[in-house]
């Protein structure tokens, strides 16, 4: 893996896109028809809808090089090394199982809702990695998850095709404080300003 590969899920990253400009234009119509003792009234509520959508479906990925797979999650951060990990799996996400019992779970990554699930056939799985019988739905070819997971099976793979030196306890978390801090401050300010004009209303 010479470049590392980036992934997150682009239909959750349009979707916050999209969240995020309809936002933006609802501050700027409040600003022009009700001045600022509208955008101080209701902008709160649109700031923290449109912050949530930016930590919840843009921040979140999943980053593989060489030397190890970095999870990044809403509030936290997993940097695991290719050899910490004992297995990979996509049952409800993207899931790495580190040599000491960890599971690290990749919110970039989830499985397909059940109505997709239950669509595919036999053959959306038949070129995935694993026996026939253990693939599940999550493991198909176009999935967030499975997409995802293919990809950290074959670095592994390669990893330890290369020998790579097996590395227990090697991974290390982070809080994302930054982001945890903004997201009490904008929810405490969206539901003071809900609570003000319920009080005014």
């Amino acid at each position: 893996m010479p470049h590392p590969v980036v992934f997150r899920p682009r239909g959750g990253v349009i979707l916050a896109v999209v969240a995020i400009v309809l936002c933006g234009v609802g501050i700027v119509t409040l600003a022009v028809w009700n001045g600022v003792a509208g955008v101080l009234e209701w902008g709160a509520p649109i700031l923290a809808f449109a912050w949530l959508s930016y930590a919840v479906y843009i921040q979140p990925s999943v980053r593989m090089t060489e030397g190890f797979i970095d999870i990044r999650n809403v509030f936290r951060s997993h940097r695991v090394p290719w050899g910490d990990i004992d297995s990979v799996d996509s049952r409800y996400a993207l899931t790495v199982h580190t040599a000491d019992g960890r599971h690290v779970r990749a919110w970039a990554a989830p499985a397909p809702a059940a109505r997709r699930a239950l669509g595919m056939r036999r053959e959306d799985v038949s070129g995935t990695p694993g026996d026939g019988d253990t693939r599940r739905p999550s493991d198909a070819v176009g999935t967030e998850s499975g997409d995802a997971t293919a990809l950290a099976l074959a670095a592994l793979a390669r990893y330890r095709r290369d020998g790579g030196p097996a590395l227990p306890g090697g991974t290390v978390t982070t809080w994302h404080v930054w982001t945890i801090a903004v997201t009490v401050v904008v929810l405490a300010a969206a539901l003071v300003s809900l609570a003000l004009a319920a009080a005014h209303g």
